[in-house]
């Protein structure tokens, strides 16, 4: 008997020991699965982009002076003639002729730049007084007033006109190697005299007596710009002609220009008080 109720008893125990484990693992959380973390995600990696080279700007240079060549064809001229050595032109005007100089400064007043006779001449310097390259303080031409209005016989009419004067306001003179541009300053009757005998213009005193005298003439048909007078390193050109109904007396119309290094030639004229 007592081996029956311990084999029930031992049989009770056993049952509850399961009903508990049973009930331990039912009413014991659910354990947490296991999560392999994400392998770390590795930052892309970039290249940089090659530094551009910065290339200096290209240095301004100034193109190269180009030789000048002149509108004029002085070398077939020189095979007419080797006493043209330059060209004479007034814009606006029929004015457009060779300048000649000859050993024999009266040659042509009365021959072309052919070397034939011709009562018109030529317009011409004179060599005992001026030189070819128009460098002087004071360049004189001279040419006939023609009826026809050839060389020289239209600058009375044209620039005793106020208006023509403001308006014909430039003297081209070219030369082989240049040109130079003279601004028109005095258009002016006067008497006869020599003027580059009369005066040394290598002198300051007597280049400033000259145009002061200029300036002072107040005869009818006289122009004057008087913002224009010449300063003594001013180079000046007088074209010099008969003046009209008075032969005894000349007209002239006086142009000025201030030397630079591109007229191709140092002044070298050394003036003296």
């Amino acid at each position: 008997m007592k081996k029956k109720i311990f084999y029930s008893a031992a049989a009770v125990l056993i049952i509850l020991s399961a009903a508990c484990l049973t009930a331990h693992f039912l009413l014991r959380p659910p354990a947490a699965k296991h999560i392999e973390p994400p392998a770390p995600t590795q930052a892309p990696t970039f290249t940089p982009a090659p530094t551009p080279t910065q290339t200096p700007p290209p240095e301004e240079t100034e193109p190269p002076e180009q030789p000048y060549v002149s509108p004029i064809d002085f070398d077939a001229l020189a095979e007419i003639n080797p006493d043209i050595y330059a060209w004479l032109e007034i814009p606006g005007t029929d004015i457009s002729y060779p300048v000649l100089q000859s050993e024999n400064d009266s040659f042509y007043l009365d021959h072309d730049e052919n070397k034939n006779y011709a009562s018109a001449g030529s317009i011409f310097s004179e060599s005992a007084y001026n030189g070819k390259d128009f460098s002087d303080p004071v360049t004189v031409l001279y040419g006939h007033r023609m009826g026809s209005g050839a060389m020289f016989g239209q600058l009375q009419k044209l620039y005793s006109d106020p208006e023509k004067f403001s308006e014909l306001n430039e003297i081209v003179i070219y030369l082989p190697d240049r040109e130079i541009r003279y601004n028109v300053f005095a258009a002016v009757p006067l008497d006869n005299r020599h003027i580059l005998y009369s005066y040394d213009f290598g002198s300051a005193r007597h280049f400033k007596a000259f145009f002061d005298e200029i300036f002072d003439i107040r005869a009818i048909g006289s122009n004057l710009d008087k913002d224009g007078k010449p300063s003594y390193d001013n180079k000046v050109i007088i074209l010099s002609t008969c003046l009209m109904g008075d032969r005894s007396c000349r007209f002239l119309v006086m142009g000025s220009y201030e030397p630079e290094a591109v007229d191709g030639y140092e002044d070298t004229v050394a003036y003296q008080e």
